[in-house]
């Protein structure tokens, strides 16, 4: 299969749900190196590692720019993880699979305690802090948007 080159640039595509400092806040992949600025394209540095049609030397960066992330304390990101929870409010994986694609997530009025694994909220999180148990001030404080 012919690949593609990229290019990493200091340009992050938002990654408004990823924790503070993460790196595709600031960082993404430039592709279409050979077309005209206008017809390039950007993807995130986590696509970019699983894409196949990107050459491995930019896929190797992507995934070094990644694995480099010295991820803050979790009790320093406290604000993250209301925002992240108040985002996904409601939202959970009731499937009974690891299948956490946005068709497979469903509102529900549940207990978030009680359904916290099951919380997609609570998923992202853990996809960063593997160690984190959220709380019920954790839910009664979450929000999204600016702060109430």
């Amino acid at each position: 299969m012919k690949t593609e080159k990229g290019k990493i640039v200091k340009s992050g595509m938002g990654g408004f749900l990823n924790p503070p400092t993460h790196p595709e806040h600031d960082w993404s992949v430039q592709t279409g190196l050979r077309r005209r600025p206008e017809n390039r394209g950007s993807m995130y540095l986590s696509s970019a590692v699983e894409c196949e049609w990107l050459d491995p030397a930019t896929r190797a960066a992507a995934k070094q720019r990644l694995s480099s992330w010295q991820r803050p304390p979790l009790e320093s990101v406290r604000e993250w993880v209301l925002q992240v929870l108040g985002y996904f409010r409601n939202c959970y994986n009731l499937t009974g699979t690891d299948d956490w694609s946005v068709g497979r997530l469903t509102i529900a009025d549940a207990d978030p305690m009680l359904n916290a694994d099951n919380h997609a909220g609570v998923h992202l999180i853990r996809k960063y802090y593997p160690e984190y148990t959220p709380t019920a001030d954790d839910f009664g404080g979450a929000y999204w948007g600016s702060k109430p």
